[in-house]
């Protein structure tokens, strides 16, 4: 009796470890920080309209590596759409580390333009990106969406050269 109760009680620590691991393991992943942008440029090619393009600076983390299936954004400059970006490649992310995405984006160059005099007077533009990922751990995809917002110093973008 005695070595069957030891039994079964190690069958229930087995079992309520194998459960807190699954339910860790299916939590869903934090969101990625976002830490900049870097190497802007502006291109327009005849009939497909003006491209801006940059690599934008992120963190994971998590204490896992995990790939993106799939990201769309929407940005707006200074509250006024500017464009769209959709990447649908398979992008790996190595674990509580920095890493770089580039992206591209068509802009609204009539949105666009109608903030520039409002950014160069006040030095900065405030920056939003909304959007959803979907994200692969493991086994496991999940759907994410995603918002950041935040200013942005104009002075250190042209200082930092800005490609057109």
């Amino acid at each position: 009796m005695q070595a069957f109760t030891r039994r079964s009680l190690g069958l229930c620590w087995a079992t309520a470890i194998l459960l807190a691991g699954l339910t860790q393991g299916c939590k869903q992943p934090l969101p990625a920080e976002y830490y900049g942008f870097q190497d802007l440029q502006v291109t327009q090619a005849p009939g497909t309209g003006t491209t801006l393009s940059a690599i934008v600076k992120l963190y994971n983390p998590n204490p896992y590596s995990l790939k993106v299936l799939r990201a769309e954004v929407d940005v707006a400059i200074n509250g006024k759409h500017a464009g769209h970006s959709l990447r649908d490649s398979t992008l790996f992310i190595p674990r509580r580390d920095t890493f770089y995405v580039p992206i591209s984006i068509q802009i609204d160059l009539k949105s666009v333009m109608s903030n520039i005099l409002q950014s160069f007077l006040s030095k900065q533009a405030t920056i939003s990106l909304d959007g959803r990922v979907k994200i692969k751990h493991g086994m496991l995809t999940f759907n994410r969406s995603f918002h950041y917002e935040g200013k942005q110093d104009i002075q250190s973008l042209l200082q930092n050269g800005v490609n057109f």
